[in-house]
């Protein structure tokens, strides 16, 4: 994919942090994506723009945080969402806030992609 092509690509503007190299940019295009298709289950669903775009956010954090500390060569939702426990908390805390609002906004986003993934059948 061309530099240009990359830029007007959503996906490609959306993981631009993500990763390093080539490994780690395919990694982070699969998590994108997939992230990506949660937030349309939400349009799908009617959720306000307010509420897609809160979860947008934390959309993006997770997939910094994966990317960045999940240490893993292939993405499979079934392991990166197996649980409804947000992954990376600490590192939320840390980095980006550790007020109660911002956590339990983070840890719903969370929990809405397991859902997500439980739906599509990648766990039980």
């Amino acid at each position: 994919m061309s530099q240009e092509n990359e830029t007007n690509d959503p996906i490609e503007r959306f993981i631009s942090d993500w990763y390093w190299d080539e490994k780690s940019h395919d990694y982070a295009r699969q998590l994108g994506r997939f992230l990506f298709g949660f937030l349309d289950s939400l349009k799908a669903q009617g959720f306000s723009e307010k509420t897609i775009n809160k979860h947008w956010r934390n959309c993006y954090l997770i997939g910094v945080f994966d990317c960045g500390y999940g240490y893993r060569d292939r993405f499979s939702p079934k392991i990166v969402f197996s649980s409804p426990d947000a992954s990376y908390e600490y590192e939320f805390k840390r980095k980006v806030s550790d007020s109660d609002y911002a956590v339990s906004s983070y840890n719903s986003t969370w929990r809405k992609v397991h859902n997500y993934t439980k739906k599509l059948g990648a766990i039980q």
